[in-house]
Protein backbone atom coordinates (compact mmCIF):
# COMPACT_ATOMS: atom_id res chain seq x y z
CA UNK A 1 0.00 0.00 0.00
CA UNK A 2 3.07 2.51 0.82
CA UNK A 3 3.99 1.60 -2.98
CA UNK A 4 0.52 2.49 -4.44
CA UNK A 5 -0.11 5.60 -2.42
CA UNK A 6 3.31 6.96 -3.46
CA UNK A 7 2.97 6.67 -6.87
CA UNK A 8 -0.88 7.11 -8.02
CA UNK A 9 -0.32 10.28 -9.21
CA UNK A 10 2.21 8.29 -11.89
CA UNK A 11 2.52 4.75 -12.13
CA UNK A 12 -0.32 3.62 -10.15
CA UNK A 13 -3.50 5.53 -11.53
CA UNK A 14 -6.65 4.61 -11.37
CA UNK A 15 -6.99 5.08 -15.38
CA UNK A 16 -4.20 3.98 -17.00
CA UNK A 17 -3.05 1.26 -19.82
CA UNK A 18 -2.48 -2.10 -17.68
CA UNK A 19 -0.16 -2.90 -20.59
CA UNK A 20 2.45 -0.83 -19.95
CA UNK A 21 2.33 -0.11 -16.17
CA UNK A 22 5.41 0.04 -13.55
CA UNK A 23 2.60 0.01 -11.13
CA UNK A 24 3.95 -3.28 -8.61
CA UNK A 25 0.48 -4.08 -7.87
CA UNK A 26 -0.69 -3.74 -11.61
CA UNK A 27 -1.12 -7.42 -13.39
CA UNK A 28 0.34 -6.76 -16.81
CA UNK A 29 1.41 -10.02 -18.02
CA UNK A 30 -2.52 -11.61 -18.96
CA UNK A 31 -2.79 -12.34 -22.81
CA UNK A 32 -2.96 -8.67 -24.38
CA UNK A 33 -6.45 -9.13 -25.65
CA UNK A 34 -7.75 -9.03 -22.13
CA UNK A 35 -6.91 -5.53 -21.50
CA UNK A 36 -8.81 -4.37 -24.60
CA UNK A 37 -12.10 -6.40 -23.41
CA UNK A 38 -15.08 -3.68 -21.87
CA UNK A 39 -15.65 -6.43 -18.81
CA UNK A 40 -19.18 -5.71 -17.49
CA UNK A 41 -18.42 -8.31 -14.84
CA UNK A 42 -15.17 -9.17 -13.01
CA UNK A 43 -14.93 -12.13 -10.40
CA UNK A 44 -12.24 -12.33 -8.35
CA UNK A 45 -11.27 -15.56 -6.50
CA UNK A 46 -7.61 -15.79 -6.43
CA UNK A 47 -4.65 -16.27 -6.21
CA UNK A 48 -4.72 -17.48 -2.37
CA UNK A 49 -4.31 -15.43 0.52
CA UNK A 50 -5.12 -16.81 3.55
CA UNK A 51 -1.44 -18.13 4.37
CA UNK A 52 1.76 -16.02 4.83
CA UNK A 53 3.37 -18.00 1.75
CA UNK A 54 0.43 -17.03 -0.54
CA UNK A 55 0.16 -14.23 -2.49
CA UNK A 56 -2.95 -12.88 -1.25
CA UNK A 57 -5.58 -10.38 -3.77
CA UNK A 58 -4.03 -7.10 -3.82
CA UNK A 59 -2.73 -7.09 -7.29
CA UNK A 60 -6.04 -8.58 -8.49
CA UNK A 61 -8.41 -6.38 -6.68
CA UNK A 62 -6.03 -3.14 -8.21
CA UNK A 63 -6.34 -4.14 -11.71
CA UNK A 64 -9.80 -4.89 -11.61
CA UNK A 65 -10.45 -1.18 -10.25
CA UNK A 66 -8.33 -0.33 -13.06
CA UNK A 67 -10.14 -2.24 -15.74
CA UNK A 68 -13.48 -1.47 -14.48
CA UNK A 69 -12.13 2.94 -14.79
CA UNK A 70 -9.96 2.41 -17.80
CA UNK A 71 -12.47 0.80 -20.07
CA UNK A 72 -13.63 1.84 -23.47
CA UNK A 73 -17.16 1.00 -24.95
CA UNK A 74 -20.11 -1.11 -23.55
CA UNK A 75 -21.84 -0.16 -20.63
CA UNK A 76 -20.80 2.54 -18.19
CA UNK A 77 -20.31 0.17 -15.23
CA UNK A 78 -18.37 -3.31 -14.11
CA UNK A 79 -19.72 -5.40 -11.46
CA UNK A 80 -16.87 -6.34 -9.61
CA UNK A 81 -17.49 -9.17 -7.05
CA UNK A 82 -14.54 -9.92 -4.54
CA UNK A 83 -14.60 -13.67 -2.92
CA UNK A 84 -14.06 -13.74 1.09
CA UNK A 85 -14.69 -9.90 1.39
CA UNK A 86 -14.38 -10.08 5.25
CA UNK A 87 -10.50 -11.34 5.42
CA UNK A 88 -8.53 -8.04 6.31
CA UNK A 89 -6.34 -7.68 3.16
CA UNK A 90 -9.52 -8.01 0.75
CA UNK A 91 -11.45 -5.59 2.56
CA UNK A 92 -8.88 -3.02 2.82
CA UNK A 93 -7.85 -3.34 -1.05
CA UNK A 94 -11.39 -3.32 -1.63
CA UNK A 95 -11.95 -0.18 0.12
CA UNK A 96 -9.33 1.58 -1.29
CA UNK A 97 -9.47 0.39 -5.05
CA UNK A 98 -12.83 -0.08 -5.63
CA UNK A 99 -14.43 2.20 -3.45
CA UNK A 100 -16.75 1.52 -0.41
CA UNK A 101 -19.15 3.80 -1.95
CA UNK A 102 -19.04 1.49 -4.84
CA UNK A 103 -20.32 -1.22 -2.78
CA UNK A 104 -23.62 -2.34 -3.90
CA UNK A 105 -24.46 -5.54 -0.92
CA UNK A 106 -22.09 -8.19 0.58
CA UNK A 107 -23.76 -11.96 1.30
CA UNK A 108 -22.13 -14.52 3.32
CA UNK A 109 -18.58 -14.21 2.05
CA UNK A 110 -19.05 -12.31 -1.49
CA UNK A 111 -18.89 -8.42 -2.21
CA UNK A 112 -20.32 -6.67 -4.70
CA UNK A 113 -19.27 -3.39 -6.34
CA UNK A 114 -20.16 -1.61 -9.03
CA UNK A 115 -17.56 0.75 -10.65
CA UNK A 116 -18.15 3.18 -12.96
CA UNK A 117 -15.76 4.40 -16.09
CA UNK A 118 -14.03 7.68 -15.76
CA UNK A 119 -11.17 9.61 -17.74
CA UNK A 120 -8.53 10.74 -16.43
CA UNK A 121 -9.49 14.25 -15.99
CA UNK A 122 -11.03 13.35 -12.84
CA UNK A 123 -8.04 13.29 -10.52
CA UNK A 124 -5.64 10.24 -9.53
CA UNK A 125 -8.07 8.79 -6.86
CA UNK A 126 -9.83 5.84 -7.03
CA UNK A 127 -12.15 7.20 -4.60
CA UNK A 128 -14.18 10.48 -4.04
CA UNK A 129 -14.19 9.67 -0.16
CA UNK A 130 -11.63 9.10 1.56
CA UNK A 131 -10.79 6.08 3.61
CA UNK A 132 -10.05 6.55 6.92
CA UNK A 133 -8.24 2.88 8.26
CA UNK A 134 -8.40 4.31 11.58
CA UNK A 135 -12.35 4.15 11.58
CA UNK A 136 -12.97 1.20 9.69
CA UNK A 137 -15.87 -0.90 10.84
Amino acid sequence: MAHYKFQVKNECSPVQNLLFSDCKLAINDLTNHIYNVPWDIILIDGPRGYFPAAPGRMAAIFTAGVLARSKRGGVDKTHVFIHEIAREVEKLCSDEFLCRDNLEETRENLGHFVVSKRTAARGFEFCTTPIHLSHRN
